[in-house]
């Protein structure tokens, strides 16, 4: 047992001894290898240096003393050289260096990475609003609401397009805000580079205001012209008034025939399908207007030089107060803007817009609009100081049948920056009904806190008279934003 014992004691020790040998070997070899590479990059540094001497005297316009000296060293050196690299090169041969370790392959990661890069741009947008309404400020306390989340999803489509969808949530349901394709480079299509072209459900190019969708505006409310001419009455206002109309009517053919009886309701029933389904009252007139509507859009810029033009042209399938045109004749709408650089604080951008299409009678309805916005900030105060002046008014010619009537609306508003966080803003408004049954003008007032980019404070008073009835308007606004939202156009 012992001599077994002794036997693998010396085995132990001879194999650990061979083990030591070899690694002390492959360390010399190692050694070996490394001065020969030092030796040899330091002739080549030698070279060089020589190479630069030489040019320096040639520079300097001495001569050398002896030609055949300079060519024997460069020789001399160029077959050390050599010699080292031979040496070099068989040591190499009798030990190949081990192979570099293969790098284990990336782990993939689902949701992020190259696959987070493919999502597009999203955004929430989210508008709480309070208010009270009466003969007296305060009079009255409309409730709080919920007006609408704004989702937001925008991104390329490829080197030439981007996508942008809009879907507003309210307590009235969801609706596409805005849906469009943008070409922004249509050279792919042998098109001018300067030609953009859009598709889908857009805002309609009618005026500067009309661009910005209603949470991102400077007031709580739209303008009296954009709720009357293009607002939406609510479902709950539509089924009241037409519980309202059909109790009329029975009161009103009681004492008639029932052949007379049964062919005034089937037309008025007709009416009521085509002609009185946006119809309008000074008592339920919506908060906001925004034009929108599915079409096609071409926006050319204009080479004018040193001043920027675009001309807009849109046919849309368009369905508000003021135009209901289907697919087989759409509206036609046509805007020219020009953007006026008056100095580097200073920019003037007017605009002149035109609509035709076909009223809720099927008769035809034009509009003529025109706008122009006043934008000052200076450059050492510009996080601190701005003001920004907008003007637009609104002409309607709207064909009844039995004559035209010619509706008319306008708004100024300006807002003054008066901190980094602090805004000031007013505004006077006035219109009439796309059918000029009632008018209505008003004044606000409206104070914004902007604590950072993603959140807003907004407290207005809104005097209005409508229909001949003097009310007032008190709005507590919060708006709150998350996620990454691209600015609207200027």
């Amino acid at each position: 047992m012992v001599r077994w014992i002794a036997l693998f004691l010396s085995g132990l020790v001879l194999t650990v001894a061979f083990g030591q040998e070899n690694a002390n070997s492959n360390d010399t070899k190692e050694q070996e290898l490394q001065q020969l590479r030092e030796r040899v990059a330091t002739l080549e540094r030698l070279v060089q240096l020589l190479q630069e001497e030489l040019a320096t005297l040639k520079r300097n316009g001495y001569a050398l003393q002896s030609q055949t000296q300079l060519v024997a060293l460069q020789q001399q050196t160029e077959a050390e050289k050599r010699k080292l690299e031979e040496e070099l090169q068989r040591e190499l041969q009798k030990n190949p260096p081990s192979p570099a370790p293969r790098p284990s392959p990336p782990a993939v990661i689902y949701g992020g990475g190259l696959w987070q890069a493919l999502n597009p741009d999203n955004s929430v947008i989210a508008n709480f609003r309070t208010g009270f309404r009466g003969k007296r400020p305060f009079a009255s306390f409309m409730g709080s609401e919920f007006s609408e989340a704004e989702l937001a999803f925008q991104a390329a489509t490829d080197p030439f397009s981007r996508l942008d969808t809009f879907v507003a949530i309210s307590p009235e349901g969801a609706e596409i805000e805005e849906a469009t394709l943008t070409i922004l480079d249509p050279t792919f299509l042998r098109l001018p580079r300067n030609l953009q072209i859009r598709f889908g459900k857009l805002l309609a190019p009618f005026g500067q205001l009309n661009s910005i969708h209603p949470p991102e505006q400077p007031f709580v409310d739209s303008p009296l012209v954009h709720r009357l001419w293009f607002g939406h009455v609510h479902a709950e206002h539509e089924h009241e008034e037409d519980e309202h109309e059909e109790e009329n009517g029975h009161q009103e053919d009681e004492g008639e025939n029932h052949e007379h009886e049964e062919g005034n309701g089937e037309q008025n029933s007709r009416q009521r399908q085509n002609g009185r389904q946006h119809q309008l009252t000074p008592a339920n007139v919506p908060t906001e207007g925004l034009f929108t509507g599915s079409g096609l859009s071409l926006n050319w810029l204009i080479p004018t030089g040193k001043h920027v033009t675009w001309l807009t042209v849109a046919p849309l399938n368009v369905d508000n107060p003021t135009f209901q045109a289907n697919s087989g004749r759409p509206v036609w709408l046509a805007r020219i803007r020009h953007l006026h650089e008056l100095s580097p604080t200073q920019t003037l951008n007017l605009g002149l817009n035109y609509a035709f299409g076909r009223n809720d009678l099927g008769n035809d309805t034009r509009l003529l609009g025109f706008d122009f916005t006043y934008r000052w900030r200076p450059i050492r105060e510009g996080l601190y100081r701005s003001l920004v002046w907008q003007t637009e008014a609104y002409w309607g010619w709207r064909d009844t049948g039995n004559g035209t009537v010619k509706p008319k609306g306008w708004f100024t508003m300006v807002e003054y920056q008066l901190s980094r966080t602090l805004f000031l803003g007013a505004r006077y408004d006035f219109a009439q009904s796309p059918d000029k049954s009632f008018s209505g003008r008003g004044f606000s007032l409206a104070i914004t806190l902007f604590p950072s980019e993603f959140g807003r404070y907004r407290l207005q008073w809104n005097r209005q008279r409508i229909g001949g009835q003097t009310v007032h308007e008190v709005w507590l606004q919060t708006t709150f934003s998350i996620g990454t939202h691209r600015p609207h156009p200027l």
